[in-house]
């Protein structure tokens, strides 16, 4: 069994990235703010979102978040059922999100369901993600469901 010091590391750094995946969905439901969410993730991350594109570093990963704030005019994040794995040094890390999303998009009302697959790294002291990966389950719109609208076009 580890001793009592690396597991109040592990716990820590579990803590901490937990932190950083509910300030995400927080800077999200804050009208998708740009420079903070862009602030989340190490230079070179990748935000691969599949039909929502993939992005690499800091300016695309930026941009992307201009679009979503024009689109999303509101959205509420429920991160849940998560699982964060880290291992000695502690200074990386994985981790599996579900997500429920209800949403405004382009001024129509809409359910959202994810997993997201996460690679963290500890930059300066503090956690960032290095890679995100939003896997679309359904994206529909409120009044059809996802049963006869699973996934909706997303312009």
């Amino acid at each position: 069994m580890a001793d009592l010091e690396e597991r109040v590391q592990r716990l820590e750094a579990i803590e901490g990235i937990r932190r950083l995946k509910i300030r995400y969905a927080q800077l999200c439901d804050a009208n998708y703010d740009p420079p903070g969410l862009t602030a989340l993730f190490t230079e070179d991350a990748v935000w691969d979102g599949g039909d929502l594109g993939r992005y690499e570093g800091h300016d695309q990963i930026r941009g992307f978040w201009e679009g979503a704030s024009k689109s999303f005019t509101f959205a509420l994040h429920y991160m849940i059922g998560h699982t964060i794995d880290v291992d000695p040094p502690f200074t990386s890390g994985t981790g599996h999100w579900y997500i429920w999303e209800p949403a405004t998009v382009n001024g129509r009302a809409v359910f959202l369901g994810a997993t997201y697959d996460d690679v963290y790294q500890k930059v300066g002291g503090e956690w960032r993600f290095k890679q995100v990966n939003a896997n679309l389950h359904f994206f529909t719109p409120y009044e059809d469901g996802w049963v006869k609208t699973p996934m909706m076009p997303m312009d």
